[in-house]
Order: C-alpha cells, then sequence, then structure tokens
C-alpha cells in the first residue's frame, strides 16, 4: 500500500496490515483467538499465539481496494452471525481510521468454536 503526502511516500507492507488486522480481531467479543488458514490434519484449528497473529489473515490488494481473509475460533455460546459481523465492523472502523484504505472485501471464516471455561 502506497499513499502520498505533500512531505514524502508512506508504504505500508502487507505484513503489517495483517498483524495490526490480528491484533484488533483479537479484542473482539466472542473470538477466543485467530486460527492458522490452514487447517491442520484431521481439520484442526489450532490458535495462533499473539505473535503470530498475521498468520491468521491474508491481505490482498486489489485495484478495488483491500481484500481481508480473517480466520479465527469462536467462543462457545456466542452467537456466530454476531461475533463475525462484529469483526467485521471493527477492523473495517480501525484500518480505516488508521490507514486511511478501503476495503473491496472483510471475509471472516470461523475455523472452530471453543468452550471457554
Amino acid at each position: 500500500m502506497k499513499n502520498n503526502t505533500e512531505l514524502g511516500r508512506i508504504n505500508v507492507s502487507v505484513d503489517a496490515v495483517a498483524s495490526l488486522t490480528g491484533s484488533i480481531v483479537s479484542e473482539c467479543y466472542g473470538v477466543v483467538g485467530m486460527a492458522s488458514k490452514r487447517l491442520f490434519k484431521d481439520n484442526l484449528a489450532i490458535l495462533l499465539k499473539k505473535e503470530n497473529y498475521a498468520k491468521g489473515v491474508v491481505v490482498k490488494d486489489t485495484k478495488n481496494g483491500l481484500i481481508l481473509d480473517i480466520y479465527v475460533i469462536v467462543c462457545y455460546g456466542t452467537k456466530v452471525s454476531q461475533v463475525v459481523r462484529g469483526v467485521q465492523k471493527k477492523v473495517k472502523y480501525e484500518l480505516e481510521k488508521t490507514l486511511e484504505v478501503d476495503f473491496a472485501a472483510i471475509n471472516v471464516y470461523v475455523q472452530g468454536i471453543k468452550v471457554v471455561d
């Protein structure tokens, strides 16, 4: 992503966008954590640690704007549709405010449901 200002050019890597997105998603209601975009053998999703949140986000830069694919694990007992909608809204708001970018799509994939004690 490139942005030109009167003082010069600003370049933001897709890895930085993915890391920022991961930290925003981890704060959303109903999200237990980020999951890897690849399901492991036997279709088991594994929670990513904080330093690996970027592995749960795929960023594609298109002419119409960014496309984000976000892979999450949600808390058992929450309404999945509301959690996903909340993630989409929060990510869109925070990234537009922080990076001043447009989005073509924010796709959220629920990789699993986990019971939290």
